[in-house]
């Protein structure tokens, strides 16, 4: 398997919708990761994401867009710090391929960018990416109670985060 991470300009929207529009994968993602995903979806996404110069990446297998990572930068007094999040096709679920990412993304990050911490906001029932996060070096940071509303209910949030000093090239 080719693994890669690819600026939003370089997939196929079409892949994207046919990997994204699935109920399993909006559960743990924001509200504004819509389902049914749709293919004006896709296009809003990649044309909002390269009209403001976020720092997305489709996550491809094989040339395949199979998904997604953001990287968004914090700001004031969080300067140091950067929030990760991802998601990719149930199809492609504990194969490690996230693993093979996150080795992609990780010393990427802190060799490019004057950064101390990369963190993440995990659905605290996502045992997955807790688990894939723990993996690759990642501690649990935080935990808040009733923390999310989804769909009609409370959901408890996991902080976990990796100081680049601890990190392992």
């Amino acid at each position: 398997m080719k693994i890669e991470l690819k600026t939003l300009d370089k997939i196929n929207p079409q892949q994207l919708v046919y990997h994204a529009n699935n109920i399993n994968i909006s559960k743990y993602l924001n509200n504004s990761f819509p389902y049914p995903y749709t293919l004006n979806h896709a296009l809003n996404f990649i044309n909002h994401s390269l009209n403001n110069h976020l720092l997305d990446f489709g996550i491809t297998v094989n040339d395949e867009c199979i998904g997604c990572i953001h990287v968004a930068f914090c700001k004031d007094i969080y300067c140091k710090d950067c929030e990760i999040g991802y998601w990719i096709s149930e199809l492609y679920w504990n194969l490690g391929i996230m693993s093979q990412v996150l080795h992609l993304l990780l010393p990427f990050l802190f060799e490019n960018y004057n950064i101390h911490k990369i963190y993440a906001e995990v659905f605290a029932s996502n045992n997955a990416s807790i688990h894939l996060l723990e993996k690759n070096g990642f501690i649990k940071e935080g935990y808040l109670k009733e923390h999310i509303y989804k769909n009609g209910t409370y959901h408890d949030l996991m902080i976990l985060s990796l100081l680049e000093e601890k990190y392992e090239y």
